[in-house]
């Protein structure tokens, strides 16, 4: 399983394009998936501080058969997130199966714009 580690400014959007890929670079398609990615204080807390599906915008498969997706955290959930270091896992969801494409570290640090 992959580590990513995202850190951010809270006076911008987190805005990244990432591909779904084996080990070798072949892509994973994600035509029929959806996704799921919760931000928690410590990944053991009840309360998730951000939650981003493709549902609700925060997640978008761009390319499905070429396993591109994006990441989108808004400077308005940025600057709402108290600052510091979070945990994170991002799912993907085919039907009732759930699998873990990675999980990692967020970090929210101060931007001088906001």
């Amino acid at each position: 399983m992959a580590i990513v580690n995202i850190t951010c400014q809270n006076d911008a959007d987190f805005y990244r394009q990432f591909a779904y890929q084996t080990l070798d670079g072949a892509p994973i398609d994600l035509t029929g998936s959806t996704m799921r990615m919760g931000i928690r204080r410590h990944a053991a807390d009840a309360t998730e501080e951000i939650l981003l599906t493709t549902e609700n915008g925060g997640l978008a498969i761009v390319d499905g058969p070429n396993g591109k997706f994006t990441v989108r955290i808004t400077q308005d959930q940025l600057v709402r997130l108290a600052l510091g270091a979070y945990e994170h896992s991002l799912i993907r969801i085919i039907g009732s199966m759930q699998l873990r494409i990675w999980s990692g570290s967020l970090v929210n640090n101060a931007g001088a714009s906001r």
